[in-house]
């Protein structure tokens, strides 16, 4: 049976676990115009807080991919982490709802990483602001987005691990770390983050990949 985590609160994962899928999922404003969408980024950080390599900040536009399926999807140098394919999941039935999913393999892990942060941010591009009809992606935040969760899978057998659905109020805030993987005393566990960040992805970016960018 899942656990049903609430913020800050952790879980160990069982020794025996190798393989998880990481589903972020949420549902958002459907009448919002123009539309809009979600991005799921992941960072390897090392003993410092920081992602120690470039290509261990995997997310949509990640120069390093892997074929997996006949689809190329962002993964990290160790191929520990494999990022979702931009809207695998998003929004087919035209309701909103959007989901990620996110393949680590801990065995692959390489022993430099000590954590795997999981985040979502709201996606709008610069030249969106000196368009007439998209310059409102700029200004979107987590008001118009309800449901977000992120759960932990057994990847070989499907059976979900733990479950954190994100209830605080996150009106002002365009991206949010939802939940983090993090090796202790040789074991790794997992948390329910929920921290916000009024700019997006950005300030993600400077607290986690400072030195790249």
């Amino acid at each position: 049976m899942a656990i049903n985590l609430t913020k800050g609160q952790r879980v160990e994962l069982d020794a025996n676990l190798s393989h998880l899928t990481v589903e972020m999922g949420w549902k958002v404003n459907p009448n919002a115009n123009p539309p809009f969408d979600l991005d799921a980024s992941t960072f390897l950080l090392g003993e410092s807080g920081q992602i120690e390599n470039e290509y261990d900040f995997v997310f949509y536009g990640s120069p390093n991919t892997i074929e997996v399926e006949g689809a190329r999807r962002p993964c990290s140098v160790d191929q520990s982490v494999i990022g979702s394919v931009d809207d695998l999941g998003d929004d087919d039935n035209d309701n909103g709802e959007g989901n990620e999913e996110i393949s680590v393999d801990l065995t692959k892990t390489a022993d430099r990483v000590k954590e795997i942060l999981f985040t979502v941010s709201i996606y709008w591009e610069k030249k969106d602001l000196v368009s007439s009809t998209n310059a409102k992606r700029a200004k979107y935040a987590f008001g118009q987005v309800r449901n977000a969760y992120i759960q932990i899978r057994n990847s070989d057998t499907g059976v979900v691990i733990c479950r954190y659905d994100l209830d605080e109020d996150f009106s002002t805030e365009k991206g949010v770390e939802f939940g983090r993987l993090y090796r202790y005393k040789g074991e790794w566990k997992f948390q329910a983050v929920g921290e916000g960040h009024r700019d997006g992805l950005e300030p993600i970016c400077m607290k986690y990949a400072s030195k790249f960018m």
